[in-house]
C-alpha cells in the first residue's frame, strides 16, 4: 500500500468530502493500485497555495488501458 498526495480544487475537493463524488479519472503517473491511499489537498489555483484541508479515501479500482 502506498500513501499518494494530490491537489484537488473546488469545487471537486467539497464533492470528495461530502461522499458525493466517489469516483475519480487521472492519468496513472504513480502507479496507482488498489488499496492504495490518496491524500487529496485542497488546493486554491487563484493563490496557488494550499488551504491546509485535506481528506484521505482509499483506491477500490483501477481502470487499465483507457485511453
Amino acid at each position: 500500500m502506498t500513501t499518494h498526495e494530490l491537489k484537488t480544487t473546488q469545487p471537486h475537493f467539497a464533492h470528495v468530502q461530502s461522499g458525493a463524488k466517489r469516483a475519480e479519472i487521472r492519468r496513472d503517473d504513480r502507479g496507482f493500485a488498489v488499496g492504495d491511499v490518496l491524500v487529496l489537498r485542497e488546493y486554491d489555483p487563484a493563490t496557488d497555495t494550499l488551504t491546509g484541508r485535506f481528506v484521505e479515501v482509499r483506491v477500490t479500482h483501477v481502470l487499465h488501458g483507457f485511453e
